[in-house]
């Protein structure tokens, strides 16, 4: 019974490796869904993202630094700005999947769609 169970998984590891839809880097940042079963992945350029959003031209035009109290608190809102801009495009554009650029691979053929000028627009707005 054991050694058929064995079998049994061994069978099942290259029908796993089939199913992987996207390998996903170490050290990835992933805004939205999950590497594990996705269908339609999609990425975004996090550094024009970020020089969109009202928190960050703030930062520049005032020079506060990051690790001060005050860019402390425009990161954080920087960031949740930057997770719902994300997680609204994703849903409006069908992606079940959002990661940072060149986060991802995709070994099915699948379109990964960039989506850093919708969600530039979103958090700019």
């Amino acid at each position: 019974m054991r050694n058929c169970l064995s079998l049994v998984l061994l069978a099942l590891l290259p029908l796993q490796s089939l199913l992987a839809q996207v390998t996903v880097r170490s050290g990835a940042v992933v805004y939205h869904g999950s590497a594990s079963n996705t269908s339609a992945p999609a990425t975004i350029d996090e550094a024009k993202v970020r020089e969109a959003t009202p928190e960050w031209k703030k930062m520049q035009a005032e020079a506060i630094d990051p690790d001060s109290a005050q860019g402390k608190q425009l990161v954080v809102r920087m960031n949740t700005r930057i997770q719902d801009a994300v997680r609204s495009v994703a849903a409006a554009e069908n992606r079940d999947l959002v990661t940072r650029k060149d986060d991802i691979s995709d070994r099915q053929g699948r379109d990964v769609v960039d989506l850093t000028d919708k969600v530039a627009k979103k958090v700019g707005s």
